[in-house]
């Protein structure tokens, strides 16, 4: 994986993560980021989302997050659920998705289930083996009815997924080239 997938991963992850005052206070720092990204498209969902967020007060950025993301469950991060709904093969994929965390020698320090999206994109940013980076990239292939449900509820946040989509239709494509990220325009 190159750099700027990295990068790319890292600040997608921060910027879906719930919003607190670190975030605010790192804006500059991210759009220094962002701007360094060799992807417009993602460049501009980060640089659009950033402004949205300088737009509001903090508490108003969280009520919107906590509005989208916990308490509609068609538009949760959590992204086996939109695969699955809730039954004994999301159970399976999460399993499967800590196990693979665990054979990569990875540990997950917050209590959110294997399958949150900022978790699975922290993990990508830093996983090197592709044989572990897989599975979760396979995972993200399910998010197209998210990004779809978002454009309608939240499109500032489909636009931050959209780059992810096609990433992980691209990497979970690279298996026949040999487990590397082919050089993505996302």
């Amino acid at each position: 994986m190159t750099d700027h997938h990295t990068d790319t991963l890292q600040v997608l992850s921060v910027l879906l993560h719930y919003p607190d005052e670190d975030l605010l206070n790192g804006l500059e720092e991210i759009e220094s980021l962002a701007a360094n990204l060799p992807f417009s498209e993602t460049e501009s969902a980060i640089k659009a989302f950033i402004s949205d967020l300088k737009t509001q007060p903090l508490i108003g950025v969280q009520e919107r997050y906590t509005a989208v993301f916990d308490m509609d469950p068609a538009t949760t991060l959590n992204v086996t659920y939109h695969a699955f709904g809730d039954n004994e093969k999301r159970a399976a994929a999460l399993a499967y998705l800590q196990h693979n965390y665990e054979q990569a020698g990875w540990a997950r320090v917050t209590g959110e289930l294997p399958d949150y999206l900022p978790l699975m994109l922290e993990f990508l940013s830093v996983c090197a083996d592709p044989r572990h980076a897989q599975p979760v990239w396979q995972c993200l292939q399910g998010m197209p009815p998210l990004v779809a449900r978002l454009e309608e509820k939240a499109p500032v946040y489909a636009a931050l997924l959209q780059p992810i989509v096609r990433m992980a239709v691209e990497c979970s494509a690279s298996v026949d080239n040999g487990g590397h990220p082919p050089e993505a325009n996302a």
